[in-house]
């Protein structure tokens, strides 16, 4: 270093010449040298044994030039390590640190309001598309198809099929930065959810169940222009009407019997869970229907055996009879006709059934317990279904668009059993349910017939009970009919 300081003074004392100028200057030179000798010894990176560097005249001029004109006596502050060495015009572009001009007070306030890391999870709300599969949703989203594949393993093991997932329907994912699906939420029946969680390599399912809040409905109403209509009037869902139509349909045509100012209540449990969704309605306590002035009722009764079953005003066992209607809740576009004339083949001829108008995919049902005599593909019929209904009664499904799996035949099929779709196979001009029934062979009009009852063990109902519900259902009606006679209004609901 002391070699370093002799160097600079004599270069500088020659330099002018001898004058006391560069006297001066060079006693400023050893004050800077050492004020900078702690400094630049400081540092761990530097070897006691490197070579001085050797520097020209000219920047070591430059830099005591430099600390004369910024430190004079009134501005003087402590002297910046800065290079002794020329730069250049060119310039090296360096990583931008995002939190260079940021304090430490305001990192920990970012930290603390929950800013986002860029390779956080973040939760989407997807809309399944029609074809759509678990690997199409998993790739949309970045992911492997072996996860997707994982997934699909989740769902047979929780039990809920993969044919479930349905368009228009939306689920819950959670997914990271690099596309990996780490959770995913579906909705089930009776408010109840599917998680699949991933644990490592694999997908971990679990229903969650939902506490379920039950209240009991009464709703009553009388007809204006058909049931279903004067039923959606006051409120009651179409899960409720299918299954009050199904109730009364061994003794009430209600496609002919049933006139305006007819009376009708029901009984029945609405449900939801917590949060205030609906869910499905449950079942139906009591009905009844005021038909012609005569009363029709049907009362829910569980037995001894746990065994649910409906009983008349006599409290005769009822509900294990044909059912009227093969399809829910649909109207009937053409009804029996020996002459009908037919759309497809341009000419009259014998229309030995019922055709039930109804979208492309809406499920049929069996009307009794039975064995499947046919099930195929049968020419003009299109896909068609036939059971027999004991050694007397047969019926037939026609046009379907789809046969359910399973269903052929020989096959035993219980009543209201899905078999199939409806469709618009063979001579159909459109989508819809062609319904026969055979009454020893023969064709005969299904919305006309009497239909047959089965015969039935069953254990009696509390008569005090059955009472007890006869009064409710009859005050009712009674209400219905003050409010429809003395003030006209077509509907009136309550509940309890």
């Amino acid at each position: 270093m002391e070699h370093y300081l002799r160097r600079g003074v004599i270069r500088l004392v020659k330099h002018y010449n001898g004058k006391l100028i560069g006297i001066f200057i060079g006693l400023i030179a050893v004050l800077q040298a050492l004020l900078l000798t702690p400094l630049l010894f400081s540092s761990s990176n530097v070897s006691q044994s490197q070579e001085s560097p050797q520097e020209s005249p000219e920047t070591i001029k430059a830099a005591y030039l430099n600390w004369e004109s910024i430190a004079d006596e009134s501005t003087r502050e402590a002297p910046r390590i800065q290079s002794l060495t020329p730069t250049t015009d060119s310039t090296v572009d360096a990583p931008v640190n995002p939190y260079h001009d940021k304090k430490a007070e305001d990192l920990i306030i970012e930290q603390e309001q929950g800013t986002p890391s860029p390779s956080a999870p973040t939760a989407r709300t997807y809309t399944v598309r029609t074809g759509d599969t678990l690997s199409r949703i998993w790739n949309k989203h970045g992911g492997e198809t072996a996860l997707a594949n994982r997934a699909a393993a989740a769902f047979r093991k929780a039990g809920v099929p993969l044919s479930s997932l349905r368009a228009g329907e939306e689920i819950a994912l959670t997914v990271s930065s690099t596309g990996i699906i780490s959770e995913l939420k579906k909705e089930l029946s009776n408010g109840r959810v599917l998680l699949l969680r991933l644990n490592e390599n694999a997908y971990e399912p679990q229903i969650i169940e939902p506490e379920i809040i039950t209240t009991r409905r009464i709703a009553s109403g009388t007809i204006d222009h058909s049931l279903a209509t004067s039923s959606l009037s006051v409120g009651i869902p179409y899960e409720i009407i299918d299954e009050f139509i199904d109730l009364f349909s061994g003794r009430i045509e209600f496609s002919r019997d049933t006139q305006p100012g007819d009376s009708f209540t029901v009984i029945y449990e609405e449900r939801s869970i917590k949060n205030g969704k609906a869910l499905a309605p449950g079942v139906i306590h009591a009905a009844s229907f005021m038909n012609r002035g005569e009363l029709v009722v049907a009362v829910r009764h569980v037995d001894s055996n746990d065994e649910p079953r409906y009983y008349d005003r006599q409290g005769k066992a009822i509900g294990n009879h044909f059912l009227r209607y093969p399809v829910k809740f649909t109207r009937i576009s053409s009804l029996f006709n020996k002459g009908r004339f037919h759309p497809v083949l341009k000419r009259r001829r014998p229309h030995h059934g019922v055709d039930f108008a109804a979208p492309t995919g809406t499920p049929v049902r069996t009307v009794a317990d039975g064995i499947v005599e046919k099930a195929g593909y049968y020419g003009g019929n299109g896909n068609m279904v036939k059971i027999k209904h004991g050694s007397k009664y047969a019926s037939a499904y026609v046009h379907l668009s789809k046969i359910s799996k399973g269903i052929r035949a020989g096959t035993r099929v219980k009543r209201g059993q899905v078999i199939g779709a409806v469709g618009s196979t063979g001579l159909a001009t459109g989508p819809h349910l062609h319904y026969a029934f055979y009454v020893n062979g023969r064709y005969v009009d299904p919305m006309k017939i009497k239909l047959p009852q089965l015969p039935n063990s069953y254990e009696p109902i509390p008569a005090e009970f059955l009472q007890k519900t006869l009064s409710e259902l009859e005050h009712q009606h009674e209400q219905v009919q003050i409010a429809y006679s003395s003030k006209g209004q077509q509907s009136v609901s309550g509940g309890v």
